[in-house]
């Protein structure tokens, strides 16, 4: 940030230069609506190479340009069976049912805001495809190692786009950790951002997950590729839905929103 050497004061806002032109175009993708410090980064200008001269408008605004860029660092499969071979049905996470035969573990988080309680969501975890991940955020949930997300807050809400939570340490976006001791790497990308009610690992860039998750209110399949998509909501959209509204455009919550509980459904 540029500083106002009289005051000594930030000003608020940045100008960026990169000399490669993929790291600017990685940047464009990952900075607006991102987070520095506890504050959500906008960015109001954006101009990559090869876009029309004196265009102001931001890139990832343009239909065609998701439609290329949004999830492109996912593999993309093959849909072709065998000859004789019945397809499986797929969930709108896109796996197949015989894949989740395995009973995945439920947990619970009951919210308050302010001094008014919102209700449980109760969540899945997809331990058969995100095991990792999906125990460090069970034992998050029962504390079983001595630390875990009861009275943290979600410090990041942002209406249409999602509730982020799980720094229990400085409760502002900067801290939290992993039961496997700081960071750990991205597991995989095989689930996505489909919609309302997935939960997925927020990170301040590759390989370093550690506490902090956000629920989504809405469908961010630019994230896929980027964030590990672990679990989904199934009881509790309406309280979802509900801490929604205390949310605002630059992320800062209009009251206090807290885990007042949290632990395992058995």
């Amino acid at each position: 940030m540029p500083i106002d050497y009289e005051t000594e004061k930030h000003r608020g806002f940045a100008f960026i230069e990169f000399e490669a032109s993929e790291d600017a175009m990685a940047a464009i993708d990952n900075l607006n609506d991102s987070e520095l410090f506890g504050r959500t980064i906008r960015v109001n200008f954006a101009k990559p190479q090869r876009i029309k001269e004196g265009s102001t408008r931001p890139v990832w605004s343009e239909d065609t340009w998701l439609q290329q860029h949004a999830g492109e660092t996912l593999e993309k499969k093959d849909d072709k069976k065998p000859e004789g071979e019945e397809s499986e049905t797929t969930d709108q996470t896109g796996e197949p049912p015989s894949k989740k035969a395995k009973k995945n573990p439920q947990v619970y988080l009951d919210i308050t805001a302010g001094k008014y309680p919102l209700g449980r969501i109760v969540i899945m975890l997809r331990a058969d495809v995100a095991p990792k991940t999906a125990e460090n955020f069970r034992c998050l949930c029962t504390h079983e190692r001595g630390f875990g997300f009861q009275d943290s807050t979600f410090h990041r809400i942002i209406p249409g786009f999602m509730c982020q939570g799980g720094d229990f340490t400085n409760h502002n976006g900067t801290g939290g950790r992993s039961i496997y001791g700081g960071k750990f790497d991205d597991e995989n990308f095989q689930l996505r951002h489909t919609g309302l009610g997935v939960v997925s690992m927020a990170n301040s860039g590759p390989n370093t997950n550690g506490s902090q998750f956000f629920l989504c209110t809405g469908r961010c399949e630019w994230l896929d590729g980027k964030h590990v998509v672990f679990g989904h909501i199934i009881s509790g959209i309406d309280v979802l839905k509900k801490m929604e509204k205390y949310g605002t455009k630059n992320g800062k919550p209009t009251e206090k929103v807290i885990v007042s509980s949290c632990g395992e459904v058995v």
